[in-house]
């Protein structure tokens, strides 16, 4: 008989197994439709907006890959697609290859804070919080990361 342990393992293996497969299927799905640069956008923003992050993130990697590597808003919403499917360490990457470019971009900044928070690594969420609350490519942002720093200050986490 297994043990309780050797079952979560298995189970987390089994999730991990069928995530990979249907990531690969909405990949396959995607190239076999062919949709062109703004069809493209325009499903990736429809798929993240309904929370459908992978298919999100498969049409983000498409519109990068094939269109253009260099728009930092679908970089920035890819990385937190990846984030959404189990590939946090991915997302987190491709966020601070914005931030090494464009050591600013508050949308970056917030969502990579946002992404080590959900993760329970309040430390660096508070790390990345600050960053972001000193830029000022977006006041409402930086705003915002204020006051969830005041918070996590008055909570003691």
């Amino acid at each position: 008989m297994l043990s309780k342990v050797s079952l979560m393992i298995i189970s987390g293996i089994t999730v991990l197994s069928i995530s990979g497969l249907s990531y690969g299927i909405a990949r396959y799905n995607i190239e076999q439709a062919k949709p062109n640069k703004e069809r493209t956008l325009t499903l990736a923003n429809e798929a993240y907006d309904r929370n459908d992050y992978r298919a999100a993130s498969s049409l983000y990697k498409r519109y990068i890959d094939i269109f253009d590597k260099t728009n930092v808003s679908v970089m920035i919403d890819y990385g937190y697609s990846l984030h959404n499917i189990g590939r946090s360490d991915e997302g987190i990457q491709i966020l601070k290859s914005i931030i090494s470019k464009e050591s600013n971009n508050a949308f970056a900044l917030f969502n990579i804070a946002v992404i080590y928070y959900q993760r329970k690594d309040v430390t660096n969420a508070k790390i990345w919080l600050t960053k972001c609350s000193q830029t000022s490519s977006s006041p409402e942002i930086s705003q915002k990361a204020i006051s969830i720093l005041n918070e996590l200050q008055s909570t003691k986490q």
